[in-house]
């Protein structure tokens, strides 16, 4: 395109002569004036497309050829102002600045673009902002920006207000970002998004605010590709940041309205702020969003740092039935660390737990706990139904080996069930000293006579208590015994001494065969809590 030498030479030039706008522009510019200012002029109304459709904007119109014919020559005199600045304008045809280098800085505060803005691999040296603005698409993919990107409490895509005329939407996106470079922050709060947001590999140096804005991905691409359901929620993507590297802090709070899936995988951020909130379509939209947070990387979490909200967050980025995707880790890890980091040890064991559970009942990893422990040898030899057993063992007993305090509390609870058994067989005489010389000395005999009746219900008892021999012998109580039989790194003598009989009565009966139930569970339990304190059950 031509370089012009002055700002007359440019409104010479103009086919057809400058619209009212465009001449009053050209105007500021020649006087170096800050047009959003306006010094000592009217307060500028706001413009809508109703405005435009109405031909109430005529004393507004900027067509894109003369905006783009100034954007490539503003910067030749050195008293011009270093931003171009527009407000409350209606901007008809394409603004194509593609492969423009060294464009100066341009800020539209409340303007409507009739076309798309294109700018794909332009260079601009300092800020865009598109402020209030309603605009079809932006397509800047391979952008560099020396500033920052500002496009608050604007629309892109098809317009929210009804009976109106659309604008054009030729694109299949109403941003696309990718590849670009941002050297400062992008702000885009507030913003409307009727179509698909592309960001894939884009570069922020300072942070990524979208805050409170509206997503509505699915209802664009639902009028764009007729090839997919309309209640495919897999065919919709709201938001792409896929490989995107953010310097600061990432915000995607708030969100008012989110009709497709939002795929952060790969993202890289110093932060990230939702502040807890899950994302939800409204009630025109009947998908449910689904975050992609595979490879999702950051620091620090801005907002509810709870394992409970965290976790209702990542539920979000998994498939209703394992069978339509494989289950990705990677999202609870990286959480677990940053929760740690921070300092919520408490939250991020909960994250942990919670991601063993899951991988326990993901019957692709069925074996996972196996892998990679002392205990590898048994993923090839156990069947399904058994490595179940040892899942549910880990996650009542130990918590998956997160919290080996719970086996002490399951051996306590064994140690006070196996007492109850061993009082009550004692009470009704079924216990008999487990030596033989005992059981056959003539004190014994006295005592467990066939005709023995009143005053000696009790022999065992009765013979601990009043027989020589008796009195000598191992005194029998029922806390000892039953810590005795559950757990098997100690040994009070209890077991050695005393034995219930199945032929005195029915505790006695119940708590014969009970003893090898409580020795084996506290066994396994007395096991499982060892394991989970040495960590040879614990996968970080």
């Amino acid at each position: 395109m031509q370089r012009f030498k002055s700002w007359d030479e440019i409104e010479e030039t103009i086919e057809g002569g400058p619209t009212e706008a465009e001449r009053t522009l050209i105007q500021r510019l020649r006087r170096a004036e800050d047009l959003v200012s306006n010094p000592g002029g009217p307060e500028r109304p706001y413009i809508t497309w109703s405005d435009v459709i109405a031909g109430k904007s005529d004393d507004r119109h900027i067509r894109a050829t003369v905006l783009k014919t100034i954007l490539l020559n503003f910067r030749f005199d050195p008293s011009d102002l270093q931003t171009l600045r527009i407000e409350s304008c209606f901007i008809s045809g394409p603004l194509d600045l593609s492969h423009q280098a060294e464009l100066p800085s341009f800020h539209a505060n409340n303007c409507v673009f009739e076309c798309g803005f294109k700018a794909t691999s332009a260079r601009w040296t300092q800020d865009l902002q598109l402020t209030h603005c309603h605009i079809p698409y932006l397509h800047a993919s391979g952008a560099e920006l020396g500033g920052q990107l500002n496009a608050d409490d604007s629309s892109f895509g098809f317009t929210k207000e009804p009976d109106t005329v659309e604008p054009d939407q030729t694109e299949p996106f109403t941003l696309n970002l990718q590849d670009a470079k941002i050297r400062d922050g992008a702000l885009l709060r507030k913003t409307y998004f009727s179509g698909t947001v592309m960001m894939g590999n884009l570069k922020v140096g300072g942070e990524l605010n979208f805050q409170y804005a509206s997503f509505c991905g699915a209802a664009a691409h639902a009028q764009c590709n007729v090839s997919k359901s309309a209640n495919d929620s897999s065919a919709h993507i709201a938001l792409n940041l896929t490989d995107a590297t953010i310097g600061k802090t990432f915000y995607f709070a708030d969100i008012t309205d989110c009709a497709g899936n939002v795929k952060l995988t790969n993202l890289s951020a110093t932060t990230f702020c939702d502040c807890g909130t899950k994302l939800a379509a409204s009630d025109r939209h009947r998908n449910t969003p689904k975050l992609d947070l595979d490879g999702f990387t950051y620091s620090r979490v801005q907002g509810a740092t709870d394992a409970k909200t965290r976790l209702i967050w990542l539920e979000q980025g998994e498939n209703p039935t394992p069978a339509e995707r494989e289950f990705f880790p990677q999202p609870y890890k990286q959480l677990a660390k940053v929760l740690d980091d921070m300092g919520h040890e408490a939250d991020a064991k909960t994250v942990r737990i919670s991601l063993a559970q899951k991988l326990a009942r993901n019957s692709r990893n069925e074996r996972i706990w196996f892998a990679g422990t002392e205990l590898a040898f048994l993923k090839a030899l156990l069947p399904l139904p058994i490595i179940w057993v040892w899942h549910m063992a880990l996650h009542f007993l130990t918590d998956f080996g997160y919290r080996p305090m719970k086996s002490f509390y399951w051996l306590v609870l064994l140690w006070g069930l196996a007492a109850i058994p061993a009082h009550f067989a004692w009470e009704e005489g079924s216990f008999a000293p487990n030596s033989a010389v005992a059981l056959q000395s003539d004190s014994w005999a006295k005592y467990e006579a066939d005709d023995n009746l009143s005053p000696h219900p009790n022999p065992a008892k009765d013979w601990s208590l009043t027989s020589t021999i008796g009195r000598d012998w191992e005194s029998f109580n029922r806390y000892a015994y039953a810590a005795d039989l559950v757990v098997p790194i100690i040994d009070l003598g209890q077991t050695e001494a005393w034995a219930p009989s199945t032929t005195r009565g029915p505790w006695g009966w119940h708590l014969w065969w009970a003893r090898w139930v409580f020795t084996l569970a506290g066994w396994i339990v007395t096991a499982l809590g060892a394991a989970a304190l040495t960590g040879v059950i614990r996968r970080e």
